[in-house]
Formats: structure tokens, sequence, C-alpha cells
């Protein structure tokens, strides 16, 4: 029961991200998603998958929120079409508590693969995984200076001083 929750509440939280035409809403959406997900990553025995996920996706999370907020020069915040979110959240919660009841009373712990990933987590990031995580780094820096072009644009060429 408690897996079919965690899942319902990342589900409210993307459709909070994608109808929010605020930042606040929408922070307050990636926020939900991320404790549900770092919660559900807990239920299957990942603790350090889910730290690691709550800081570095929390961080980056509160960089994008302070950029937007800045950006953004709203008084009064909305979300669009309320009316299509209520009812898409309770055709959910339906859905959920109707379509899966004869699911509700699987073990989440017969998913163990015989060790515990937990212990095995930074060793493999840096050993076996190094070359992706400089691959995720670059990727990163790309969509920084991306998001530098987009937002300055040509006239005030921003990438002369980098």
């Amino acid at each position: 029961m408690i897996f079919y929750i965690v899942l319902v509440l990342m589900f409210f939280g993307g459709t909070l991200v994608f109808y929010s035409l605020s930042p606040y809403y929408g922070a307050l959406g990636l926020v939900v998603v991320a404790m549900s997900g770092c919660f559900l990553c807990s239920l299957f025995g990942l603790s350090f998958v889910a730290l690691v996920l709550i800081l570095i996706y929390m961080g980056g999370m509160l960089v994008v929120f302070v950029y937007s907020t800045a950006i953004s020069a709203e008084r009064y915040p909305v979300v669009s079409n309320v009316n299509e979110v209520v009812v898409l959240s309770l055709l959910v919660l339906f859905w959920v508590g109707f379509g899966f009841d004869s699911f509700m009373n699987f073990p989440l712990f017969s998913w163990s693969f015989g060790y515990e990933e937990d212990f095995l987590g930074a060793s493999l990031l840096y050993f076996n995984m190094g070359g992706l995580l400089l691959l995720g780094g670059y990727v990163l820096l790309i969509a920084l200076v991306a998001v530098l072009v987009v937002t300055y644009g040509a006239e005030y060429n921003v990438l002369k001083a980098l």
C-alpha cells in the first residue's frame, strides 16, 4: 500500500509541475517528486541512492528555482486548469484504489538481488562508471552554456566573458 501511495505522490508532483505556470508551484511539485522518489528508493533498500538523489536533485532544483524566481515577475502565481487537475487527480486515485486492489499485498523484499547494492554504490560510481560520470559533467556544462545563450540572446554576447 505504501508503494502505491508513493507512486501517486510522484504522479501528483509531476502533474503540479506540468500544470503550473509559476515557478513556485513548479518547485513545490519537484520537491514532492524528489521526496517520493527518495522514499521509493529507500523502500527498495537503496538508501545511498536515495541520499545522493536528494542531495544532488534538491541542490540543482534550488539553483533553478532561484533563477526562475528572479526572472519571473509574477505577484499572484496561479495554476492553470485547476478543474482539470482535480478531475485527473481523482481519476488516478480511483484507478489506484480499485484497479490495483489485488496487488496491494505483494512483498517488496522479494525483489532483492542477493546482495546490498547500497554498500557498492559510491565505489561503483567512481570505479566502473567514471567515464559516465565525466560525460554527465560535460553534458551539464553544455546545458549551462546553452541556457546562457538562450536567456541572454546574441545581442549581449555573454559567451565572450567565458
